[in-house]
């Protein structure tokens, strides 16, 4: 068990820190070869980080996933550390400007709400979008 695991009532969480960028970089590179590869391989990075205990960070773990989903060449693309990353940093700067604080809400694409809210707050939110 490394440092970064934490054992309660023995039940180990791996609590593995790192970089997502490079599966972000991924997630762009299927989306220039097919949308809906780029859905797949997403759906397969949670499927593996949400339920068998993936770390999001390893190289081989994404390279296994893009292979699964049929995007090609992923192992040649992620060598390079700038294959995709402008266009990554753009994607993030554009959706993140104005996000301050998590989670974060997006309503019809106008309302937004950041932070826990209580419930009032997400119905009032709710109204004004649907008027």
């Amino acid at each position: 068990m490394s440092c970064s695991d934490r054992n309660i009532n023995n039940i180990v969480f791996d609590m593995h820190r790192g970089s997502t960028l490079d599966s972000h970089r991924l997630i762009y590179f299927a989306g220039q070869q097919d949308l809906d590869k780029q859905h797949k391989l997403v759906e397969e990075l949670c499927l593996g980080y949400f339920t068998q205990g993936k770390y999001i960070g390893d190289r081989e773990f994404l390279v296994e996933s893009a292979k699964k989903v049929g995007v090609e060449g992923a192992a040649e693309f992620l060598e390079d550390p700038n294959n995709g990353l402008k266009e990554v940093k753009e994607e993030l700067e554009k959706y993140s400007s104005r996000i301050t604080g998590v989670p974060h809400y997006v309503i019809n694409g106008k309302h937004e709400l950041s932070g826990g809210q209580p419930p009032e707050v997400f119905l009032s939110a709710f109204q004004a979008a649907a008027n």
